[in-house]
């Protein structure tokens, strides 16, 4: 099994890959690091002749960056090698039986309430509450902390920061950055930028 990336997010996706016993024989794809091993331990990959060939062992790969950009390259780059995409769930975090994560990643101590739906590349990062009905699209990044309230949609690409709260009903768009701590209050259009309390605009791409 292959870790796209082999920064700080790695790490933790190390942690819950140990904690679940699955671990041995994990590979890292970094181009761009000089370390032949990651933690020491486990190798690095450089180039993708190197990778497609390791798929032709083992084609499964979990995405260890947080940036949606780089999970939607990774994931497309990994697949069109051969790969098959794994997603991973924390033991310590809680999953309705009615949820449905569609290839989205779950970090500790989180809980994921009845009929949730999540698509494919996305992460919930670690003590974030989606409560129940909550819609999140694909290779979006819901950072630590962060708690969407009942039936709120969050769209593609997006990212959500650490602490803040979307509450019930709200609509986010595509391709929009929530900052840490926001309390988004009303619906938020596609590509833009929103902080404060209450979350206020202060960019449109």
């Amino acid at each position: 099994m292959v870790i796209a990336g082999a920064g700080g997010h790695a790490l933790e996706v190390l942690d819950v890959l140990i904690s679940k016993n699955m671990a041995s024989g994990v590979l890292f794809y970094d181009d761009l690091s000089t370390n032949t091993y990651f933690q020491e331990t486990y190798p690095v990959v450089k180039n993708k002749e190197e990778l497609k060939l390791r798929f032709e062992e083992d084609p499964h790969f979990i995405i260890g960056v947080g940036d949606c950009k780089a999970r939607r390259y990774f994931h497309e780059l990994f697949e069109s090698l051969g790969g098959i995409h794994l997603a991973i769930h924390a033991k310590s975090s809680i999953v309705s039986d009615f949820a449905q994560l569609n290839q989205t990643d779950v970090f500790n101590f989180c809980f994921i309430g009845s009929n949730v739906v999540s698509g494919k590349g996305t992460m919930i990062n670690s003590g974030s509450q989606v409560h129940h009905e909550v819609q999140i699209g694909q290779f979006s990044n819901i950072n630590p902390g962060v708690q969407l309230i009942g039936k709120c949609h969050i769209g593609d690409n997006c990212s959500i920061g650490t602490g803040a709260i979307v509450l019930p009903k709200i609509k986010i768009g595509n391709n929009v950055t929530v900052g840490a701590g926001t309390v988004v209050t009303k619906d938020v259009p596609d590509n833009c930028t929103l902080v404060g309390v209450p979350g206020k605009v202060i960019k449109i791409a």
